[in-house]
């Protein structure tokens, strides 16, 4: 009794629901918003207001491994909060909402950085999503050249997305449906991110990152059977040999001759610019340090637009400018320095970055550097 007491005062804020009980065959619907809502109240933190990608809130992380806790493989896990300390926080809990869940895979690391840990180097992307409402799945995995549909690391994804939907501790507040699922890849993970894609027509949006292309034989095949929102993003006029394999313009324009909505973020620069100077080893850089912020927002700009948070009331213009959206004061304390990166990109001399779009029979392009 004392359970269902808590849930039905963690929905007293909800008038519609409220109303819907006066109505003839509406008290199943009710009970079934009741249980979704968490049995202590004090779990929603005091956030009054599903987060997304305007009003966004902390982030907390977990690292699980398959030693302690029967995970696939090593991996971090991070997720909404309302807690300042990211360390195992405590996670977000709110009525009638299950997060969307985001699959992040690494490629091979820089030269001279070890793979073990090295899943932990993406925690700007995973942390931006998390703020925004997201659960972001960074598994720790080989990475390997992915270059047929029987790959066993296609099997290997479905298995981290099935465990963190029903093995993980917080598996109830997160969404099991396929359109609320997006997969994120770098480089090597951004060519089995594809794959994972092809195989899952119902996911709902997918974003590489460097992914080397030219390397698989089948890339047309691999790419025009992703029929969901994409977001490509590459490396030009670096010094790196290897980046003639992840350009999707060339001769071949293989971008423009894709059937899905997608977008298109080239930068000026390097493979790991992505990451933060110190987590890229000996492997070059470009003339940018501040790529890897201003992708991290884009990423998420792209998601909050096409694999929205339940609830979410901010909505995301095509050219993936940052939402204004007014805020509470406690909204505010929530939001500190949130979707800063694109800003501080675009005000640093020798970052530049060319972001085009084709979605929904809408093109165009904008230029985002230091004026």
């Amino acid at each position: 009794m004392t359970n269902v007491m808590n849930r039905r005062r963690a929905l007293a804020g909800l008038g519609a629901l409220a109303a819907l009980a006066l109505l003839p065959g509406c008290k199943e619907a009710v009970e079934a918003a009741a249980n979704s809502c968490p049995e202590d109240p004090a779990e929603s933190g005091g956030i009054t207001w599903n987060p997304d990608i305007g009003r966004p809130v902390f982030w907390g992380v977990q690292d699980l491994t398959a030693a302690v806790h029967g995970t696939p493989r090593d991996m971090r896990v991070y997720y909404p909060s309302y807690d300042g300390a990211t360390a195992n926080a405590p996670m977000l809990k709110l009525c009638l909402t299950g997060w969307p869940l985001v699959l992040l895979l690494h490629g091979q690391p820089p030269a001279g950085v070890p793979l073990t840990g090295y899943h932990a180097k993406w925690e700007r992307f995973a942390a931006v999503l998390a703020r925004c409402g997201y659960v972001v799945a960074v598994p720790s995995h080989p990475a390997l050249l992915s270059q047929n549909g029987e790959d066993p690391a296609l099997t290997d994804a479905a298995n981290y997305l099935a465990w963190v939907r029903n093995q993980w501790d917080h598996r109830r507040w997160v969404s099991h449906q396929a359109d609320s699922t997006a997969v994120v890849g770098h480089s090597y993970g951004g060519l089995l991110g594809a794959r994972v894609m092809a195989a899952n027509p119902a996911f709902g949006a997918f974003v590489s990152l460097g992914a080397p292309y030219a390397e698989i034989n089948d890339r047309m095949a691999v790419l025009t059977s992703i029929g969901r929102p994409s977001f490509f993003a590459w490396a030009t006029e670096g010094n790196s040999l290897g980046q003639i394999f992840e350009d999707l313009d060339g001769p071949t324009h293989i971008w423009d001759n894709l059937p899905q909505p997608r977008y298109a973020a080239v930068y000026e620069g390097e493979h790991f610019d992505y990451l933060r100077p110190q987590d890229v080893g000996s492997d070059l850089r470009g003339p940018c340090p501040l790529v890897g912020g201003a992708m991290a927002d884009l990423v998420a700009l792209f998601l909050a637009t096409h694999v929205p948070v339940p609830l979410g009331r901010t909505r995301v213009p095509v050219e993936l400018t940052p939402p204004k959206v007014e805020l509470t004061p406690q909204q505010e304390f929530f939001a500190g320095a949130h979707l800063q990166g694109v800003a501080q990109f675009q005000a640093t001399p020798g970052c530049r970055l060319d972001l085009r779009w084709n979605v929904d029979g809408k093109q165009g392009s904008r230029t985002i550097k230091a004026n």
